[in-house]
């Protein structure tokens, strides 16, 4: 029997009222969206049997878990607890970059176009949406500091075409690959429901920010403090202009912050967390305004 027909055995799907209920490995999940008589819905902007939907994302899922725990050993699992009494800095990309004025001593970690803030000597790169950064990752070859470390996600084809950065590039690049799940429509099935504490086992969560997997992984090393520079949590734009992230929705931002806060609170306490010159972030963690 092949991979996909096993996967599909595992599944049992029945009706509960205006729900569908359908069970993996004996565990009950409800949908709560109500399906028409012709038993199909909208997700993800196409429509498709309910049934059938349902189990081709569960054993999308199952796939990548089984990927993530072989590739994340080898990307991750050398950098637990190596920032142990250090302080980092993650770099987004936010106006407020504009404001920062660099700490010494720290360790540096660019996502997607802060790698061309200048005024840092970056030692880490995360990149995954290929749509948003296939302008300009040729050019982050480039980067001064030839120690410079790449991760480069490897996020959901299924979904959506062209997410995913090539791997020819990922080779080229001398980059190391990561799994990671975006959040689901929270009226379907959610999956990515909350932040992987073990990132050599599963795929990390984004929730529409490449920062949410960066912050797994900066969590994951340990440190004394993390500065947050550049989240800004707005759809202001960029530091270097070029217009607004308009795709950004704030409020969806804001309320994963706040779950990231509750799980790097439960799992890295003490590890703090500072907003350095904050937008959207203001009073969430400790705030400094430079």
């Amino acid at each position: 029997m092949d991979t996909k027909k096993f996967l599909q055995n595992i599944f049992s799907v029945r009706n509960q009222g205006n729900c569908k209920v359908f069970c993996i490995l004996g565990k009950k999940f409800k949908i709560s969206r109500i399906i028409d008589k012709q038993g199909v819905k909208f997700l993800d902007g196409k429509i498709f049997n309910a049934e059938a939907g349902i189990k081709t994302r569960i054993i999308n899922e199952l796939r990548v878990a089984i990927s993530a725990s072989r590739i994340h050993k080898e990307t991750f699992a050398q950098y637990k607890n190596c920032n142990a009494g250090k302080d980092v800095v993650l770099v987004a990309s936010g106006p407020s970059l504009n404001d920062y004025i660099p700490i010494e001593n720290t360790v540096n970690l660019a996502v997607n176009r802060s790698i061309f803030y200048d005024k840092v000597k970056f030692d880490y790169l995360f990149m995954q949406d290929y749509i948003a950064v296939k302008s300009y990752i040729e050019n982050s070859i480039n980067y001064k500091n030839s120690n410079l470390k790449r991760f480069y996600g490897i996020l959901q084809p299924e979904l959506v075409d062209g997410w995913t950065i090539p791997e020819s590039l990922a080779i080229r690049h001398n980059a190391s690959r990561y799994y990671v799940r975006s959040s689901w429509d929270p009226n379907s099935v959610v999956i990515a429901e909350n932040f992987s504490y073990d990132i050599e086992s599963l795929p990390l969560i984004c929730h529409g920010s490449v920062v949410f997997p960066a912050m797994q992984f900066l969590l994951y090393t340990n440190p004394r403090r993390i500065y947050l520079v550049g989240c800004d949590c707005s759809n202001n734009g960029y530091f270097s202009g070029g217009g607004t992230n308009s795709a950004l929705d704030p409020t969806w931002m804001k309320i994963h912050w706040e779950k990231l806060k509750k799980f790097a609170d439960t799992y890295y306490p003490e590890t703090e967390i500072i907003s350095v010159n904050p937008v959207g972030l203001k009073g969430l963690f400790k705030d400094l305004v430079q």
